[in-house]
């Protein structure tokens, strides 16, 4: 990388440029957002979080990557984690290290600051040679409907939300957390955030004819990307009232961007329906065992509901398509440490890749029963357990921008 190239955190100073860079490099409708991004408006994001490189040559912009720290839910257990957003490089700029360069001051900060993921969406190749495994979590998935109204049966009412509905809604969706296994954390501050900052999305109640809330939705022009009810009704129920309500706002095609395990699409199939292509994206995982020991609990009790729930036991897993091997050990089915070693092979040999994969729901032990070259397991005992820590979940990961 040359010498005149600087890498630093983006000041509120620098709002008109990087706006003009990224007004450039990705689209001009990108003023505004940017302007939200930087100037304190968003709840987890400002200047600082924008990393760019300048030419010192000419004070020029070059490339510039945002993080936005963030809190997720794995299986139930909430971690920290950073989410990239607007990776760009101007094209005079590019094959110069200096990307790679700005996603390393990235991970120095995610480290410091005990993040322990990185995600970043889009299917640029150029991140597998940045350390990143392709393939998770989905994005935004779900399926769209061509909706016609059966006869609304007036037993909810549907109206749209205030900011003193926002606590309800933020307890409401704690449900989702537990439903996938990476799911966004979304509070108080988030709705609030989307409620007030965005004119197109709007936040509704949906509530008992004697007023009292059940349950709620986010309505982003014909998109719903989010909807919790409460345990005192179910889907089926709210389904008449929730249709006549669209018809009433003038959608006829309604898409329901919820993840793919979510409820609401059991009672939606009796409507024409077409999937909704997820967007993949890349995850990174710098410290391995940091992070498993930061979601033990949800391995421990996968293996508590097990056939081996009391399991006790030591076993090493190499990644051989990298020079790590880490110990894990178990005692009466709690896993009480991962830590690294130093040998060339495990009792389980498994590509890096492959691990990740496993690690973040998207792949399962069983298929990879003819993939040879990716794996090894000692014995049955291993492929279980693993099976049982690292079963095939869905996740629903959203933005909030």
């Amino acid at each position: 990388m040359d010498k005149n190239i600087r890498i630093r955190e983006a000041t509120i100073n620098d709002i008109p440029t990087v706006v003009d860079f990224y007004m450039r490099l990705d689209n001009p409708s990108q003023k505004d957002w940017i302007e939200i991004m930087m100037d304190g408006r968003h709840p987890h994001v400002d200047a600082s979080n924008f990393i760019i490189a300048e030419d010192l040559n000419n004070g020029k912009i070059v490339a510039s990557v945002i993080y936005m720290p963030w809190t997720y839910s794995y299986g139930g257990c909430l971690v920290k984690a950073v989410r990239l957003e607007e990776v760009f490089c101007e094209p005079d700029y590019q094959d110069q290290g200096i990307v790679r360069k700005i996603l390393h001051l990235i991970a120095e900060i995610s480290s410091e600051n005990g993040y322990l993921f990185e995600v970043v969406y889009g299917t640029n190749a150029v991140y597998n040679h940045l350390g990143y495994t392709y393939g998770l979590p989905n994005e935004e998935e779900g399926y769209s409907y061509i909706i016609e109204p059966p006869a609304p049966k007036n037993i909810f009412i549907i109206e749209e939300a205030s900011n003193s509905d926002i606590p309800i809604m933020a307890k409401l969706y704690e449900k989702n957390y537990s439903r996938n296994l990476l799911t966004t954390v979304i509070g108080e501050k988030e709705i609030f955030y989307n409620k007030n900052i965005y004119e197109q999305g709007k936040f509704h109640l949906i509530k008992q004819i004697d007023g009292q809330i059940c349950g709620f939705f986010l309505l982003y022009t014909n998109h719903i990307y989010m909807m919790e009810l409460d345990d005192t009704v179910c889907y089926y129920q709210i389904r008449s009232d929730l249709i006549a309500f669209l018809k009433q706002q003038g959608i006829s095609e309604i898409c329901i961007k919820l993840g793919k395990s979510h409820p609401i699409y059991m009672v939606m199939n009796s409507f024409h329906k077409k999937k909704i292509l997820s967007e993949l994206g890349f995850v990174k995982v710098n410290e391995i065992p940091k992070f498993i020991i930061s979601v033990s609990s949800v391995l421990n009790d996968r293996l508590a509901k097990s056939p081996y729930a009391h399991f006790s036991g030591i076993f090493t897993v190499a990644m051989h398509s990298k020079d790590e091997v880490y110990k894990f050990v178990f005692d009466n089915g709690m896993l009480t440490d991962v830590s690294g070693v130093k040998q060339e092979h495990g009792e389980v040999d498994i590509d890096r890749n492959r691990f990740i994969r496993l690690l973040f729901g998207r792949v399962s032990s069983e298929e990879m029963n003819d993939e040879f070259s990716m794996y090894y397991f000692q014995s049955n005992d291993l492929r279980n357990i693993f099976e049982i820590l690292f079963p095939k979940l869905q996740s629903h990961v959203v933005s909030v921008n």
